[in-house]
């Protein structure tokens, strides 16, 4: 078993966290050319009252996912740095998403990734802010997860997706084991430290039988410095939270304000911390 400090809570854990007035965060939507002639749209967001040179977070929606649907986690995420989401083919915003191979995919998601990453000026332009170049992160939801993960490192089909500008990475519900996609052994290559989400009610056949599947990632990856958290009762889009936004669930928006708070802290480098309020199943920092 890993070593690692581990904090396991029984008892309800809430964490303040300021509030995101729509005011207070830009947004900008604009359309970037990939390699392939394909377009990539992209929305970023940025808070107003940013100074000096901010982090930048690049972010993947997950399977069918869309750009609206990643509205309130974006957002929630832009807090003292620019965060850069892209459409990707597989997204059901796409127009041709009928001539969408889903079995290959997943090397334009990383290209479009590494897209964003590489149009720095063109985000820096049309926001008005300049980036830290040596603070840049991937994030994402469920498929994305793995496309951030991959940048971090991980051999997603055996091949080596690894960005060197990336360098946290935070992936919220991450499939489990596929083999023929993603193993154990290719998530112990990550080399940079990770935050994963997932909740016990987070089973999404096939990528996930039972919610202890997300964890795969994070157990299998020995980077200091890595977190998981998981929320009792938060399942795979926190109620409608994330994508499924007009979802007909059980309220779980203070699980998802402590989950992307502890996401944001990570981002920063500060330590984890949960205290007495919001259900937490279990918090381990490696």
């Amino acid at each position: 078993m890993i070593a690692r400090r581990s904090f396991i809570f029984a008892a309800l854990c809430t964490v303040a966290v300021p509030a995101l007035a729509a005011d207070a965060t830009a947004t900008a939507d604009s359309v970037l050319t990939a390699a392939d002639g394909r377009s990539v749209p992209i929305r970023i967001t940025w808070p107003r009252d940013g100074k000096g040179r901010l982090p930048l977070l690049v972010l993947s929606h997950g399977a069918n996912g869309t750009l609206d649907g990643l509205v309130l986690f974006q957002r929630s995420l832009t807090r003292g740095r620019i965060v850069v989401a892209a459409q990707h083919p597989d997204s059901e915003a796409n127009p041709d998403l009928a001539k969408v191979d889903r079995m290959t995919v997943f090397p334009q998601r990383v290209a479009d990734m590494r897209l964003v990453l590489d149009s720095v000026a063109t985000v820096e332009r049309l926001s008005g802010k300049r980036i830290d170049r040596r603070r840049i992160a991937a994030a994402g939801h469920s498929y994305g997860a793995l496309v951030a993960q991959a940048l971090g490192g991980a051999r997603v089909s055996g091949q080596d997706w690894r960005d060197a500008r990336v360098t946290r990475v935070v992936a919220f519900s991450p499939p489990g084991t596929l083999p023929t996609m993603i193993t154990t052994e290719g998530w112990a290559k990550m080399r940079v430290p990770q935050f994963v989400q997932t909740g016990t009610a987070d089973v999404v056949p096939p990528i996930a039988p039972t919610w202890e599947a997300h964890m795969a990632s994070f157990e299998a990856a020995g980077v200091p410095g890595s977190a998981l958290w998981v929320g009792r009762g938060v399942d795979h889009y926190f109620g409608n939270r994330v994508q499924r936004l007009s979802r007909v669930a059980a309220d779980q928006s203070a699980a998802f304000r402590l989950a992307t708070d502890l996401a944001d802290r990570f981002l920063n480098a500060k330590p984890l911390v949960a205290e007495p309020g919001v259900l937490t199943e279990r918090l381990v920092v490696k």
